[in-house]
């Protein structure tokens, strides 16, 4: 996950001519609501979200992911600490709803990485065995793994929460027309005390596409917003949806893309699904 270093400037300075500096998707946090609909209107779409797509939030007692990446050129200069490239190339990572228990081991060029979040405690983060005492390295760590227990959970996340919830109108991503829900999540991801999504759920199908949110939980990413749109769902045996493929780009203060992933695998209560 990457939002924008305003530590910077000068070398985003020298990018800024080479890249897209706006965007057309609406504001985390910012956006009026383009239809009237009441909070229980809105959060009525994220509960035909969440039921669609199993409720695996609510459902699963552990579930494991391994997932390998890549960066872009682009994205390790901006932001180090947040993408620390010499360990996130690929991941197991073990998620405990119930626990709001999160456990990660990364690996990478420069050997091991793990990180343990549990609840909003600050994560325990270590390199190769060696705990870390880094303020800055342990505050991206809680970021990334509430960012991603987000992108993976979706709608059924976000219904425990999230409140004020509002309908942006529709969109379309990849000819999937979508109802845009904010909402907000306090407190927010990381040390964030709040932080605004907004969610794309097809009015085809159901399926989470796309979430937007909000970064405050860095001093470096505060005032950037970025998003993940989510690909090439599967089924499990149990009827629970899953994306295994995941696309996110920073689109403020300017525009690119920041990392594409896959889950490569897949356990449920400690049953393989992929």
């Amino acid at each position: 996950m990457l939002p924008f270093s305003l530590s910077r400037w000068t070398f985003i300075g020298l990018l800024l001519v080479a890249l897209p500096q706006c965007t057309s998707l609406p504001r985390p946090g910012t956006s009026s609501p383009a239809e009237a609909t009441s909070d229980k209107e809105a959060r009525s779409v994220l509960e035909l979200s969440a039921k669609t797509s199993g409720q695996a939030w609510q459902r699963h007692q552990a579930v494991e992911v391994g997932y390998r990446g890549q960066w872009s050129r682009l994205s390790p200069k901006i932001q180090p600490v947040l993408v620390d490239e010499g360990f996130r190339h690929g991941s197991v990572e073990i998620y405990q709803p119930r626990k709001k228990r999160v456990s990660q081991t990364h690996r990478g060029p420069a050997g091991l990485k793990t990180v343990l979040r549990q609840g909003r405690e600050p994560a325990v983060v270590s390199y190769n065995s060696q705990k870390s005492d880094d303020p800055e390295s342990i505050s991206a760590a809680s970021l990334v793994a509430d960012a991603y227990t987000l992108f993976l959970f979706g709608s059924s996340w976000l219904l425990e929460n999230a409140d004020d919830f509002s309908q942006l109108g529709a969109r379309t991503v990849e000819g999937d027309r979508c109802d845009l829900i904010q909402c907000e999540i306090h407190p927010g991801l990381g040390d964030s005390e709040a932080d605004f999504v907004i969610a794309w759920v097809s009015q085809k199908s159901g399926k989470l596409r796309r979430v937007q949110f909000s970064l405050n939980g860095l001093d470096s990413t505060r005032g950037a917003d970025a998003d993940v749109t989510f690909h090439d769902f599967i089924t499990a045996s149990d009827g629970s949806v899953w994306p295994t493929r995941f696309v996110e780009y920073v689109r403020r203060p300017f525009v690119f893309k920041a990392h594409e992933w896959q889950l490569t695998d897949l356990k449920l209560e400690g049953q393989k699904v992929r």
